[in-house]
């Protein structure tokens, strides 16, 4: 079974992006603070961090929430991302627009058990470029995480589309490796698992995951 690969998410300091670069991490993620749940920063400093991945060749990723497709295109002509994760509340023809507005731009869409919508990911399967399944529902104060067995023909399904899917929602090694047996699929998402208490990606804890799972 091929590696997989691995994408540390919530990144919202610049310790986290030098150590994700000397452990050859080649994806992090940065939460806008539109969204609700922790780990978030603001567009300011998502827009810093992004220009060091930049400078490290390692691709960042904005997660943000369902604005109008004009705020949306501001944000991510502001931080400049490689790859957006955005609400699944968008149309087809706005995702369209999108492509057009960044050719160079890849898109996702982020996906959770409790808006799983089979029918919308099969209309815009041409083009986005990777499904975000996260495992984590949050709320205002709260975060509601749902078993990977309960999940798993949702996720398989979105496999029978070919799309591309990283999973995520409170990772460790042991549910990585159970995620990558059953379902095999590109990306495993990790995040507070990987950090110490001050939200810094943890050289030690990133060394054991990646000696136990097998990510790329």
């Amino acid at each position: 079974m091929k590696k997989i690969s691995l994408k540390i998410c919530g990144i919202t300091n610049s310790q986290s992006v030098k150590t994700a670069y000397k452990n050859k991490i080649k994806s992090l993620g940065f939460a806008s603070n539109n969204l609700n749940g922790p780990n978030t920063a603001t567009d300011k400093k998502i827009q810093i961090l992004i220009k060091e991945c930049k400078n490290y060749k390692i691709e960042s990723v904005l997660l943000t929430r369902y604005v109008s497709l004009d705020k949306l295109i501001k944000q991510i002509d502001f931080t400049k991302p490689k790859t957006i994760s955005c609400s699944y509340h968008f149309k087809k023809d706005e995702l369209q627009l999108l492509r057009k507005t960044f050719k160079r731009l890849k898109i996702g869409i982020a996906v959770n058990p409790e808006n799983f919508n089979i029918k919308y990911l099969h209309n815009i399967k041409n083009i986005v470029n990777i499904i975000y399944y996260d495992l984590n529902v949050y709320k205002t104060r709260s975060i509601k995480t749902y078993s990977l067995m309960k999940c798993l023909k949702q996720i398989q399904s979105i496999k029978n589309l070919s799309i591309p899917v990283f999973i995520g929602g409170g990772i460790n090694e042991e549910k990585a490796n159970k995620i990558i047996n059953l379902l095999n699929p590109e990306g495993i998402d990790v995040s507070r698992n990987l950090k110490n208490s001050k939200n810094i990606i943890s050289s030690k804890k990133l060394k054991n995951f990646l000696q136990q799972v097998a990510v790329a």
